[in-house]
């Protein structure tokens, strides 16, 4: 080979050695730019956005940055829970002791109804970093979705012990009280969220339940309106005071005052059978049969298992004189309640 030949190949080589080393380089920096951005989008809270340059910075660089654990985060803002399981569990392959990621990971199975892996998670992720009276918070939700409230009140209790502020925990300490029939303790929960927050809605709704359950009309009627009144300029309120509201005062025999309420829950849970059988039971009192019955039948076909519901249809097709419909609700609510009380057979043998 000629001198100049060799010449001329040494510089090729150099050239693409050249480009090796400036395109990572070029990369990375893009990369960094971009997790930058991303940063200030999600403190910002514009996840979407945020969520997509993060996704860029990680393309460009993997691993480079904790931008896959910040995509993570955005997704459970955006309320995408299973793509950010799978781009928790991503992350989690190259950094198996981030304790940040595995209480992440807890919290997204939790929020996808998996109380069992959730709880398997929280175990694990406080073997690498001691919980806060949020992740307490959780493990006590996973067990009233497992149905567990003895537990699920031993974790809530603990969870406000660690942190006596943390509202939500106490108003879910409260909920969990009054499933469990004990109302006093309830009572005390929903008034230390007051304390802490005095015109949180929810709270005050819940107060109005137990007033209710002690038979203190008075005290609920007040409740469920003061609730009522305080979330009027939220964005999105609830239709839980409107239908507990219309509710007692149709048990007081009031039910003429109780229709705009329970029309005004139906408005704003048109998906919630519960609301359509009140609101039909409501206009039946009052004889207004076209309109109970359309809010009954909505009612036993957003919730066909429903027995009262059924059974309130069948009266009203007595009163329109339609005995065969109406024998074949009654027929289908004795099915249903004959389902509700038969024993759980036990478990076959091994």
């Amino acid at each position: 080979m000629t001198s100049g030949r060799k010449n001329q190949l040494c510089c090729v080589v150099g050239c693409i050695l050249s480009a090796l080393l400036i395109f990572p380089a070029a990369g990375r920096s893009q990369s960094r730019g971009d997790y930058d951005r991303a940063l200030a989008d999600f403190r910002a809270g514009d996840y979407a956005s945020a969520a997509e340059m993060f996704s860029k910075a990680e393309l460009a660089a993997p691993g480079a940055t904790e931008a896959l654990l910040f995509y993570s985060k955005c997704l459970v803002h955006l309320d995408k829970y299973p793509d950010a399981e799978e781009s928790l569990r991503r992350y989690m392959a190259r950094h198996p002791n981030s304790d940040d990621a595995m209480y992440l990971l807890g919290f997204v199975l939790y929020r996808q109804n998996r109380a069992s892996e959730s709880l398997q998670v929280y175990t694990q992720a406080a073997t690498l970093k001691p919980p806060t009276g949020d992740d307490l918070k959780i493990v006590g939700l996973d067990y009233v979705i497992l149905n567990d409230y003895a537990d699920a009140l031993k974790w809530l209790q603990k969870a406000v012990q660690l942190d006596p502020k943390n509202k939500e925990a106490w108003y879910y300490l409260g909920r969990t009280y009054y499933t469990e029939k004990s109302v006093p303790d309830a009572r005390r929960a929903f008034l230390h969220v007051l304390a802490l927050d005095p015109h949180d809605a929810k709270a005050e709704d819940n107060l109005g339940l137990t007033f209710e359950s002690e038979a203190k009309v008075n005290e609920a009627l007040d409740a469920y309106r003061k609730a009522i009144e305080w979330q009027a300029q939220s964005p999105r309120p609830s239709e839980q005071p409107y239908v507990n509201l219309g509710s007692l005062l149709l048990e007081k025999g009031r039910a003429e005052e109780a229709i705009p309420f329970l029309q005004k829950a139906v408005q704003l849970a048109p998906r919630n059978a519960y609301c359509h059988f009140k609101l039909g039971v409501a206009y039946l009192r009052l004889h207004q049969l076209d309109k109970a019955k359309g809010e009954l039948e909505q009612a036993t076909q957003l919730d066909p298992h429903n027995a009262q519901a059924h059974y309130m249809l069948g009266r009203l097709y007595l009163e329109i004189h339609d005995v065969d419909r109406a024998q074949a609700e009654f027929n289908r609510t004795a099915a249903i309640q004959s389902h509700a009380n038969r024993p759980t057979p036990p478990p076959p043998e091994p």
